[in-house]
């Protein structure tokens, strides 16, 4: 009983670490583009959350010295032509906040092409086991949704920068992205609640909690097999 209340303090304070860490973020990010300068190390720390990703993807790609290699290759190259990403230094934060939604709308994607099992389907059997053809319908319909969704907002980036400047795009890109998918996140919860029978649903801390749970197997798990459940419990 103790070991699983530790387990749920400690996903708490991961939760609440990477919230901390997503404010502090966004608010660097848009202090340096309203401020209309930034330094070196400030240019590069827009690169940091697709570094983490990509280094994460490198680790468990085949051969892992050979994409650890590119990923290593990739850093000096940034760090080579740093004075030049600091004249540009908009374009950096855009290419970061770009490149973060399209990983994302395609992580999402790249699961609703038969015979792959989408996302959020995954997610479901990991908390549920075997899905209802109700409960899979919708889980799909929702895996397609937040594609959907990043790969609009992707493109509702790159037009405010272009458009609107930098300031404009600076505070959609680095204030309002959060909560707009925030309130996606809990509008979807809200129809699940109407549509899905209680029985078949989980609740809205739970989902929270299985997706810092079982993200390393939402990634690292061969999306083409037809359940989950079992795995996650190993």
């Amino acid at each position: 009983m103790g070991v699983r209340k530790t387990g749920t303090w400690l996903r708490r304070a991961r939760i609440a670490g990477g919230g901390a860490l997503v404010v502090a973020y966004s608010a660097i990010s848009y202090r340096s583009n309203v401020a209309g300068h930034a330094g070196t190390l400030g240019v590069l720390f827009a690169f940091a959350p697709l570094l983490a990703l990509s280094l994460g993807a490198a680790w468990r790609g085949r051969p892992r010295l050979l994409w650890l290699a590119l990923w290593a290759m990739a850093c000096g190259g940034l760090w080579h032509d740093r004075a030049l990403i600091a004249a540009h230094y908009a374009w950096a934060y855009l290419v970061e906040d770009v490149g973060m939604l399209t990983l994302l709308c395609s992580f999402f994607a790249r699961t609703l092409a038969p015979p792959r099992v989408p996302l959020i389907s995954r997610l479901s059997e990991l908390v549920h086991g075997s899905l209802s053809p109700r409960l899979a319908h919708y889980t799909r319909r929702v895996t397609q949704l937040w594609a959907a969704l990043f790969g609009v907002m992707a493109i509702v980036s790159v037009f405010l920068f272009l458009v609107a400047g930098v300031r404009v795009w600076g505070f959609y890109a680095n204030v309002l992205t959060w909560p707009i998918m925030a309130l996606v996140f809990i509008g979807e919860y809200l129809v699940r609640r109407r549509v899905i029978p209680a029985q078949e649903r989980a609740g809205f801390l739970q989902v929270v909690f299985a997706g810092s749970r079982y993200w390393r197997h939402l990634v690292d798990t061969d999306p083409r097999e037809p359940s989950l459940h079992g795995r996650a419990g190993r």
